[in-house]
């Protein structure tokens, strides 16, 4: 192994040139009054967490929780039984439906929430073949729908991955041994096929929670997300607005990062085999 240690250094480098230098500088940011523009004053200062106090950042905070675990959730409770259905497939039928849902995915995610935008218009070619007239943009349900959309498939295909190797012998014991249907499921199944789950959830919530254009197309920017406000901050400098936004926009970046630290380690708790560390 140590005769491998050499190639790792081009990656060393990289997470240290675009990971490591980028977060040094967020908190610096963060913790100052540095300005992009004004790199003569520097002052090391805490009155950036005034922002918290401000009921717009309050809203966003709840909103990006609210509905990254909805999303979750509801992308859970969709995308478990499509990636069992997926496992019991014959290889043939299986590539074919997963090609349907791997392709889409090709294309740019913002062509595809511009694509749920024009559906959500009330004078869609969607509400005219159907006949019925319906106006989500700008509503919670619209940016709900859309979520869920745009992650699904983050959550179905880890779950399949591990539902896809696991061992028949193991459920076929089960059974023999007089457990039903459901209880195969609950004993086995779903404790191994844990991993992928686990897997999906942090694939979902993650994006989820920072998303900041589908709840601004989709949303009509009514629905503000923690993702926007932080681009809202830094578009501010870039538009040369005086102030401490960029210092406002670092420390609710790092803040939100913090949060999604937390978050995950908490989330892999739980092992491979269904085994809860906690």
């Amino acid at each position: 192994m140590r005769r491998l240690r050499p190639y790792s250094l081009p990656y060393l480098l990289w997470m240290g040139l675009f990971i490591l230098i980028p977060t040094m500088i967020l908190v610096l940011l963060a913790f100052s009054n540095l300005e992009l523009y004004n790199l003569s004053l520097f002052q090391l200062t805490l009155q950036q967490f005034r922002i918290f106090s401000q009921p717009q950042i309050l809203n966003a905070l709840w909103n990006s929780l609210k509905f990254s675990l909805l999303t979750t959730l509801i992308c859970f409770i969709l995308g478990y039984p499509i990636a069992y259905y997926l496992s019991s497939l014959k290889e043939k039928s299986r590539k074919i439906l997963m090609a349907m849902m791997i392709v889409p995915l090709w294309s740019n995610m913002l062509l595809r929430i511009i694509a749920w935008e024009k559906i959500f218009t009330p004078t869609s070619i969607i509400n005219d073949l159907l006949g019925i007239s319906f106006d989500l943009l700008g509503t919670e349900t619209g940016v709900l729908i859309g979520m869920v959309a745009m992650y699904l498939p983050f959550m179905i295909f880890p779950i399949f991955s591990v539902l896809e190797k696991m061992d028949v012998k193991l459920i076929e014991a089960a059974k023999d041994l007089g457990a039903s249907d459901l209880q195969t499921f609950a004993r086995v199944t779903f404790p191994l096929s844990s991993g992928g789950v686990v897997s999906g959830i942090i694939m979902t919530m993650l994006p989820a929670m920072t998303s900041f254009v589908l709840p601004a197309r989709i949303g009509l920017g009514r629905i503000n997300l923690i993702g926007n406000i932080i681009e809202s901050k830094f578009m501010k400098e870039v538009l040369g607005s005086s102030g401490t936004s960029i210092n406002e926009g670092s420390l609710i970046s790092l803040v939100l990062m913090v949060f999604s630290v937390i978050s995950f380690v908490m989330i892999t708790r739980a092992d491979k085999e269904g085994e809860t560390l906690i």
